[in-house]
């Protein structure tokens, strides 16, 4: 490249120096002379094929296409897996007091783990794939729901997520949720005295016979692990519990898990908080 940068500064130092003379060059030399002050070696440096990255639990995409394909050759969503255990968690995020509408407003991540053994599978077939992840459209789902919603139409609102499938058949599904749940306030009487708020999950057709929902972990509570709180209240009180209750109609119970937050307004925080 050096060379090449000296014969055009001496091309120009010449034909600045005798402007009356034509210079003659070769074509032929001028080229050559060109083509070798051009580094024309091949690049050393080449492009590895692409090729796919594979883990433990991951193979390849088409080792899951495989999987997927062979797994849901008859599954239908519409029907229930058999004895399901439903593990039930609340991780709160924030929430806000809603004074007026005697009613709090959350945002959760509701964590869901249950068994499908139709979804199992044995990861030596796969190219050992121990989890996949799917559309939470394609797949049954408990009907776990807020009994107490400030809002009966849309009781919980969740983004579109997906499910976690892993080959022994375990399903878990996280999706981040808006609620709105009535609780009875006596902020009036007492502004800063404490107010317990209680957020009651079941399922909405499914008895304990089909459907056994329990305490996701065993946490007697919620998970306020990665709360934000912006709502101006400090929580005071966190207990969860797990009833059956039996109606005149059935002869099957139809269990609950029931979440009690108790919150006190931390003094001052009102004038920035208006609800």
């Amino acid at each position: 490249m050096k060379n090449f940068i000296c014969i055009v500064a001496l091309c120009l130092v010449a034909v600045q120096a005798f402007p009356d003379e034509l210079i003659k060059l070769e074509s032929d030399a001028l080229l050559q002379a060109l083509e070798e002050s051009v580094p024309t070696t091949e690049a050393t440096a080449t492009v590895e094929e692409a090729k796919p990255r594979t883990t433990k639990s991951q193979g390849t995409a088409a080792d899951r296409t495989r999987l997927v394909t062979e797994l849901f050759k008859t599954y239908n969503k519409k029907i229930n897996p058999d004895d399901v255990k439903l593990e039930f968690g609340v991780n709160l995020v924030d929430f806000h007091v809603l004074e007026k509408e005697d009613a709090v407003e959350s945002y959760v991540w509701l964590r869901q783990d249950w068994a499908d053994p139709r979804l199992k599978w044995d990861p030596k077939d796969y190219g050992g794939v121990e989890l996949i992840r799917l559309d939470a459209e394609d797949v049954w789902k408990p009907d776990v729901t807020l009994y107490n919603s400030a809002d009966p139409v849309n009781m919980v609102n969740c983004w579109h997520s997906n499910v976690l499938i892993y080959s022994s058949g375990k399903v878990l599904w996280v999706p981040p949720c808006k609620m709105t749940s009535t609780c009875h306030l006596n902020l009036r009487r007492e502004p800063y005295g404490e107010n317990m708020c209680s957020f009651k999950f079941g399922s909405w057709t499914f008895d304990g016979n089909i459907l056994d929902i329990q305490l996701f972990n065993k946490t007697a509570g919620m998970d306020v692990s990665n709360i934000i709180n912006t709502s101006g209240f400090e929580i005071v009180g966190n207990v969860a519990e797990r009833n059956d209750v039996y109606y005149p109609c059935c002869e099957e119970p139809y269990p609950n898990l029931t979440f009690n937050l108790t919150v006190k307004r931390i003094p001052g925080e009102e004038l920035f908080h208006r609800h």
